[in-house]
């Protein structure tokens, strides 16, 4: 039980970091520099 919530918070955080890079690649908006790297 508490080995699948802890690969369920592992993979949720994985989708975020994945997400995040993504929308920080393609545009500008969110973060502090995020229109200086593509």
């Amino acid at each position: 039980m508490l080995e699948t919530i802890f690969i369920g918070a592992v993979f949720a955080w994985a989708v975020y970091f994945i997400y995040k890079s993504l929308f920080k690649s393609s545009g500008c908006g969110c973060g502090k520099n995020s229109c200086s790297k593509k």
